[in-house]
């Protein structure tokens, strides 16, 4: 067998490892350093290029690289953005599965690709290949990789790995945020935390968590006791760091307020039978950043149908989605065109790349529980209520 063959043995390894590790309640960087760690025991590459994703937009939001730098993620920004080539990200989001190699891509002529003779080649991978994996959690794309190599091809049973375990990392990219997002104010519905202990007892709650809590319908608790939903999700997250279950240690309930809560419980170390973390939040769905729509006066339709073609939608599938014509659809373009000050899809997507990710991405701010950046969400609430209170 050669070095990139993959048995069976080796995947059911790979997807446990990836289980275990998006249980272990780590960090953003932490957890995106750990999957390359374990991704390249698993798949031979030589570099690395990890991105989150904001899932309203697809826009890079942060970033995690064993390779040359700003520069070059700057120089595939620019190819993603500007150029046409094959394997776009937005492209790969809507393929199932979404992932994809530049060989087959190009079925073997590699300098088809721009991006393999702008920046691969020159980059020593002349001889090598790329493979690129956008990591999904339903329909939501909360980042994607980009892995390289010196010297041969990706094959098939490789690409199969990645949209095998694609899932556990997206998962695993999902609570990072969430648990990064805990050190800091972030504005409106931050997430909480509750602890548990060894036996389930609780050792101790954020504010958050106890106001998420309250808003948790569950008949079977008394006032003052945890729902029994929480144990169960700590339950599961003992099982998984234990290698007992692939199942992911999450729960999604009713609010009395309405809409969904989400439980996502870890382990606050590598012992299964230690403490659990449990992260409550509430459930959204994924929506252009506030500021993007106040800095151009998008409406709320015009929001709609730029998230729709930040995502690669056609017209038809814009108008099938919103339920409006496609006459409809390219008026509201072209009103989006107008305040953003662009001519077309390509100019409209590099327009708020370059504008509201790069500088902040270049910057490393923060990303909040729903993908957009921390900051600039606390920014735009405190904003609202200093001219609330004007």
């Amino acid at each position: 067998m050669t070095i990139h063959a993959m048995a069976a043995p080796q995947l059911v390894r790979a997807r446990r490892q990836f289980v275990r590790l998006l249980h272990r309640g780590l960090d953003l960087a932490a957890f995106l350093e750990a999957a390359d760690r374990t991704l390249v025991s698993v798949l031979p590459f030589d570099d690395s290029c990890w991105l989150t994703l904001d899932p309203a937009t697809l826009l890079p939001t942060s970033h995690f690289t064993r390779e040359h730098g700003i520069e070059v993620l700057m120089a595939l920004a620019a190819n993603e953005f500007l150029e046409d080539d094959l394997n776009k990200f937005a492209d790969l989001a809507r393929a199932k599965p979404p992932v994809g190699t530049l060989y087959a891509a190009t079925q073997g002529d590699l300098h088809r690709s721009p991006r393999f003779t702008k920046v691969l080649a020159p980059y020593g991978h002349e001889d090598g290949d790329e493979l690129r994996a956008v990591f999904m959690d339903g329909d939501s794309a909360w980042g994607c990789v980009a892995l390289h190599r010196h010297q041969g091809r990706f094959h098939a049973n490789e690409v199969a790995l990645i949209a095998d375990i694609g899932g556990y990392i997206a998962e695993g990219i999902r609570r990072a945020i969430l648990t990064t997002a805990l050190g800091g104010d972030d504005g409106t519905d931050p997430p909480g935390l509750i602890l548990l202990r060894e036996d389930d007892s609780v050792e101790s709650l954020t504010p958050a968590a106890s106001f998420w809590i309250g808003e948790i319908l569950d008949s079977t608790a008394d006032w003052g006791e945890l729902p029994l939903i929480v144990a169960s999700v700590a339950h599961r997250a003992r099982q998984a760091l234990a290698e007992r279950t692939q199942e992911v240690a999450q729960a999604r309930v009713p609010r009395r307020a309405g809409g969904w809560l989400i439980l996502d419980a870890s382990l606050m170390g590598d012992d299964p039978t230690g403490r659990v973390g449990v992260i409550v939040h509430p459930a959204s769905a994924p929506q252009i950043s506030g500021l993007i729509a106040e800095a151009y006066g998008l409406s709320k339709r015009e929001r709609e149908v730029t998230r729709l073609v930040l995502n690669g939608l056609s017209t038809r599938e814009i108008s099938e989605r919103l339920t409006v014509s496609p006459y409809t659809v390219q008026d509201h373009l072209k009103a989006v065109f107008d305040k953003v000050g662009v001519r077309s899809r390509r100019e409209l997507v590099a327009q708020l790349f370059l504008q509201h990710y790069a500088p902040r991405l270049q910057g490393g701010a923060k990303v909040g529980p729903d993908g957009w950046f921390a900051e600039e969400r606390v920014a735009a609430t405190s904003s609202q209520g200093s001219t609330a209170s004007g």
